[in-house]
This record gives C-alpha cells, structure tokens and sequence, in this order.
C-alpha cells in the first residue's frame, strides 16, 4: 500500500534546470561529404537536397509541439540547440528471388549539441544521433524515398527533442 501511494516515480515533467525555459534552433549545417571516396560498404554516395532546411524545420515543429520550451529568437533564448548532419545512408534490406531490392533503410546522422545561451557551457552532447526508417519500394505499404526521408527526419527530431527535455 505505501508502496502504491508514492508511485513509480514517472513523470512528464521537464528534467533541464529551472531557468532554462527558451530554446533557440540553429540552421542545420550540412557536413556530408558527398565526394568521399566509395568503399565496398557503400558503392556510391546518396544524398537529399535541402535536409538541412528540413531538419532544422522539423527541430522546430518538435520543440513547439512538445510545449516544454519555448521556441525563440537566439538573443531571447536560455539554451541553444547546433546541428550538424555528418550523414544520410540508404541500406538494402531485402531482395527478391531475382535480386531485385524490396526494402531500404533509410538513416539520417547528426552530431548534435545543446548550450546554455548565456555562457555556451555544453548541456549535453552526442555524436552520430540517428533518426531512421525502413521503407518498400513496392507492394501495399510503398512509399517514396522522398517519404522516407521526411519519416527519418521527423524520427532525428524527436530523438533531439527527447534528449533535450528528458536529458537522458
């Protein structure tokens, strides 16, 4: 019974200090070196046009639904939120019996990093955050890499904004 009463100890509650209450977006720097050499991992190097513009719009939408923190103008904010893509991947799956690709991952990496507006002391850091999808280029559940990648955006989103609210 006294057990019950204190409760698991969840809660929906921002973890970040008390004062932080506004947050600023940087523009998503784009870092993927498209002109890399291949390897025998990758056979050619994939990427999507205006990510960055995506992602940073996506960062937005996340941290203005989350509610938790209020999205301002960098002079304004408390906490400062840097991107940076390092990469976009798209990994076959699964193939058919005449090795024809079924199915991709889709993955989109960032270094990301938030600070603390006043003195730029680092809240957290982590490198190679990935937001990812699957997707099937036939058949009833098909979408478009354009889709896919719009999924895997949305998914590095809300892994920024979770790792900021939750500070895990």
């Amino acid at each position: 019974m006294l057990f019950a009463a204190g409760g698991c100890g969840y809660t929906t509650k921002s973890l970040l200090p008390a004062d932080i209450r506004s947050i600023s977006i940087e523009p998503v720097k784009n870092l993927v070196d498209v002109s890399r050499e291949v390897d025998e991992k990758s056979h050619f190097r994939v990427y999507r046009p205006g990510l960055e513009t995506d992602l940073t719009n996506a960062i937005i939408n996340r941290f203005i639904f989350d509610g938790n923190l209020k999205v301002v103008a960098p002079e304004k904010a408390d906490a400062i939120v840097e991107t940076k893509i390092t990469d976009y991947r798209r990994d076959a799956l699964r193939y058919s019996e005449g090795d024809d690709i079924q199915e991709y991952r889709l993955n989109v990496v960032a270094n990301v990093a938030v600070y603390r507006a006043a003195d730029r002391k680092l809240l957290w850091r982590e490198q190679s955050l990935t937001g990812d999808t699957t997707f099937f280029l036939s058949g009833a559940r098909a979408v478009t890499e354009d889709e896919a990648a719009v999924n895997a955006v949305d998914d590095l989103a809300r892994r920024i904004v979770e790792r900021t609210i939750e500070i895990w």
